[in-house]
């Protein structure tokens, strides 16, 4: 459906800018689509090869880490570490007195 683009009574013609922005949010969904599968199957999986990541991948691999969990609770380092940071935020270190 086009939009009528009227610039006096007399002059009504049938515009293209409805159409297009009706479809700017849709090419802008698409590509951005395009854009995260671009990274998950092509960039990411080459990122394991560069030189300075590959050893922080290979301790991954090594301790069977679940790189995809968001909070690792199940990895030691990781509980000890929150444990820390727990009774840090309920203890802070004062001065003292």
């Amino acid at each position: 459906m086009a939009a009528c683009v009227c610039n006096s009574a007399s002059d009504c013609r049938v515009g293209t800018n409805g159409i297009v922005n009706r479809f700017k949010p849709v090419l802008k969904l698409l590509a951005s689509i395009v854009i995260i599968m671009f990274f998950m199957l092509y960039a990411a999986p080459r990122l394991g090869q560069v030189s300075w990541f590959k050893p922080i991948a290979d301790f991954i691999e090594e301790r069977d880490i679940n790189a995809n969990v968001y909070f690792y609770t199940e990895v030691e380092e990781f509980s000890d570490a929150n444990i820390n940071l727990e009774n840090t935020m309920a203890y802070p270190p004062s001065a003292k007195r």
